[in-house]
């Protein structure tokens, strides 16, 4: 039986307070058009400044829903688990699931399907869905598990994103992790998203030599984020001035429109 109700079982290591004082003590980067987050799966002490930058991103805008995208790691048959539900509930409150948005993704395509939630579990889901309740009004939630991250799922679930949120007002978060020893590999990503050297990006997803936890559920956002002509900016990229200086996740950052002096 389907749960409807979506509870969190873990509370986030701060209270609403802590974290509302956090978010609204950053600067905020000046970037329109945010339509993408890429985001740790879960809120910890280390992270919290850098998570709470990205928030205050996007304090000062409405979406109508929002989709978040995490790694699985639980075996199916069908290999894009979607959470059920009517709601989820926080710490801080209710939120509606987009229920619609959820019966499109599971219709649109053969792996994507509507899965139970054990009540042990907890996903990133919940931590990402506490976080939009301190910087949105009025939103829904998806929530959907990546377990299998070969190229066909993963251009699967990447056509799905491409083809369905452009014509809503939405927001996709993608969590997914690269550990800053990995500095040196971050700046040869990045340098192959900017100029679409898709070759050495694939080989450095797929070899494992990105060392990324969630790598799939990345390159799903970095083809997404190129098919809406959204410029990736990383915090430790080029840190903006104000912005978290000590990295813990390199991969931290949104998706908005590009600067207007690039040509």
């Amino acid at each position: 039986m389907l749960e409807q109700r979506l509870l969190s079982r873990q509370e986030i290591p701060f209270s609403r307070e802590d974290l509302t004082e956090k978010i609204t003590r950053q600067p905020f980067a000046g970037r329109d058009g945010i339509r993408m987050l890429f985001l740790p799966s879960h809120l910890t002490e280390d992270n919290a400044d850098e998570v709470c930058y990205v928030y205050r991103q996007i304090m000062d805008t409405s979406y109508d829903t929002v989709l978040i995208v995490e790694p699985g790691k639980d075996k199916w048959e069908k290999k894009i688990p979607v959470f059920p539900g009517s709601s989820v509930v926080t710490a801080f409150g209710s939120v509606p699931v987009d229920e619609k948005l959820r019966d499109d993704l599971c219709d649109e395509e053969d792996d994507f399907f509507i899965r139970d939630v054990e009540k042990k579990e907890h996903p990133g889901f919940y931590d990402h869905v506490a976080m939009l309740q301190l910087v949105q009004n009025d939103f829904k939630v998806v929530g959907l598990q990546l377990t299998d991250e070969t190229p066909p799922i993963v251009q699967e679930l990447t056509f799905v994103i491409k083809e369905i949120l452009p014509f809503k007002n939405a927001l996709t978060i993608f969590c997914c992790e690269m550990p800053v020893p990995y500095r040196e590999t971050f700046d040869i990503m990045v340098e192959s998203i900017r100029h679409e050297n898709d070759t050495r990006l694939l080989n450095m997803i797929y070899s494992g030599e990105s060392k990324i936890r969630g790598a799939g559920v990345f390159l799903a956002g970095v083809m997404a984020a190129r098919h809406r002509e959204r410029e990736i900016r990383f915090i430790h990229q080029k840190p903006a001035v104000g912005s978290p200086t000590k990295a813990r996740n390199l991969l931290t950052g949104y998706a908005g429109f590009p600067e207007q002096s690039r040509s």
